[in-house]
């Protein structure tokens, strides 16, 4: 069969991207236990940074002071972030409240959209951010990222 040169153009739809929808949007729960459990899984992580730090007779840990602690805290929470979200698209508490987080159009977020949003979490007063119409933060909204609820772990 030979191909009509005056027939219309067909379009092929690959892949086609799904928006996430607002009802889509992790709740303001969700959100709030996913801070919470983040929170305890860095604590326990300095915990055993502590633990390993004293095992090899190291007692630097336990000399911060002022300044040095909040270089240390921003320090963990990068790595923890940046591990968690760069590479499994989701930190502890995003796991147990079967959440995750996708792009503004649903994909996968490109590693330096992880970092702006791990960075944009350090804003003073970002954790306030959630008092909006929808539960999205400043770290969502700066980094072009969403939170969304998935049916699986």
């Amino acid at each position: 069969m030979e191909r009509n040169p005056y027939a219309p153009p067909v379009a092929v739809v690959a892949d086609q991207v799904r928006v996430p929808e607002d009802d889509e949007l992790a709740s303001r729960l969700q959100r709030f236990l996913n801070y919470i459990i983040d929170a305890i899984a860095q604590f326990l992580l300095a915990v055993g940074i502590g633990i390993v730090s004293q095992l090899g007779n190291s007692t630097w840990m336990f000399s911060l002071t002022g300044m040095s602690t909040i270089v240390f805290n921003f320090v963990l929470g990068c790595t923890y972030y940046l591990f968690c979200e760069g590479v499994f698209g989701r930190t502890v508490g995003k796991l147990v409240t079967r959440t995750r987080v996708v792009t503004v159009s649903g994909e996968n977020p490109r590693f330096l959209q992880i970092v702006g949003r791990t960075l944009a979490r350090f804003i003073p007063f970002e954790a306030f951010s959630f008092f909006g119409p929808l539960a999205v933060g400043w770290h969502d909204s700066l980094s072009g990222t969403r939170v969304i609820r998935t049916s699986s772990n």
